[in-house]
């Protein structure tokens, strides 16, 4: 997932995700309603790709917790659910890659086209 290179005598990593991410602003807040076995709370989204989000909490989660989400982007109102588990934990949120991703049944947008 990430790459090192030494450049004038420091080391720098490199980003190289498998899907692009798409930054949320205040204006495109999106909201997730988020499960966990031992808590239920909303979380807003700071950013999304096909395989997972960053949600925003303050919440004492950990590496290899699963958790449950369901939101909506705010052109459709489509409502997408997903089971994840936490890949990354920072002083800001968490990251989430997602295991299984339920869309409308009649809609599978790509999901850049939402945000």
């Amino acid at each position: 997932m990430f790459n090192h290179i030494r450049q004038n005598g420091q080391m720098k990593i490199l980003d190289e995700r498998k899907d692009a991410r798409k930054k949320l602003n205040e204006i495109q807040r999106i909201v997730a309603t988020c499960k966990t076995m031992d808590c239920d709370f909303k979380a807003s989204i700071d950013d999304v790709s096909s395989n997972g989000v960053f949600i925003n909490t303050r919440r004492h989660l950990s590496i290899g917790q699963e958790i449950a989400m369901k939101f909506s982007f705010p052109k459709t109102k489509n409502i997408i659910m997903a089971t994840g588990e936490i890949v990354r934990v920072s002083s800001k949120g968490v990251a989430v890659e997602f295991k299984i991703l339920f869309k409308d049944k009649n809609y599978q947008p790509d999901i850049f086209e939402l945000a």
